[in-house]
């Protein structure tokens, strides 16, 4: 039985491959060529790969061998960085200790550059107060959250004036916006204001101080330091009461 099958077999395979179509000689050439040609770029892709991994190591090794590589990492790391500071910057601007204000135009008038000799004398400023050294204390106003000290100083020759108010012996912040020494004064609040007086004479002294620092009663004073052109200093001392 199973040699019938297998001679059933045999000629059914014989019968199949003699019927079986044969490809067009056209199609034939085409499809060695095209697997010949993906041969040799198999080769070539394989070659190329090889010889960038081999490039790749040598630069590594040359690089590593001189410091390179710390080098190019750094170059990296910096430019993070940079990116990182250009999208959110990271310096923080605090406010200033230390206030300043300008003596206005008087710096533009002829004759009055500090130092000149026509505006200033030997030995300290001389500064006085209102009413002299027995005038009584001043009382601030107080208005919402603000207290203003007000008083007329007059100072007898150029001076770099140092300004502060004192309560219990401590610094206080000097609020600048609506405050006053002479003219107008700007900036953020400071336990210490600069100002360069350039004209000798009488000026409105205001200023103005958070409501929240000042006691429900007590005693405080303006401290004004003058410091002349050569040096010389004096210092006056305005009480007020609360």
């Amino acid at each position: 039985m199973s040699k019938f099958w297998r001679h059933s077999g045999d000629a059914l395979e014989a019968e199949l491959r003699a019927l079986r179509p044969e490809p067009r000689p056209e199609f034939s050439a085409m499809l060695a060529d095209r697997v010949r040609s993906e041969r040799r770029g198999a080769r070539g892709g394989s070659f190329r790969l090889a010889f960038a991994g081999v490039l790749t190591a040598a630069m590594v090794t040359s690089l590593a061998a001189f410091g390179g590589l710390g080098y190019a990492a750094s170059g990296v790391t910096h430019v993070a960085k940079s990116v990182v500071q250009l999208v959110s910057p990271t310096k923080k601007i605090a406010p200033l200790a230390v206030g300043s204000a300008t003596s206005g135009s008087d710096q533009y008038r002829p004759g009055y550059g500090f130092g000149d000799p026509n505006h200033v004398h030997t030995g300290p400023p001389g500064q006085n107060k209102k009413g002299g050294p027995f005038a009584p204390p001043l009382t601030p106003a107080c208005h919402g959250a603000v207290c203003t000290l007000s008083t007329t100083v007059t100072i007898d020759e150029q001076a770099h004036e140092f300004i502060s108010v004192l309560i219990g012996g401590k610094k206080i912040p000097i609020i600048q916006r609506g405050s006053r020494f002479g003219g107008p004064l700007e900036g953020v609040p400071a336990k210490t204001l600069n100002y360069l007086v350039l004209i000798p004479g009488s000026r409105l002294l205001k200023l103005n101080i958070p409501r929240s620092l000042v006691p429900a009663a007590g005693r405080g004073q303006i401290r004004l330091i003058a410091r002349d052109p050569d040096g010389n200093k004096s210092t006056l001392l305005i009480p007020f009461t609360i």
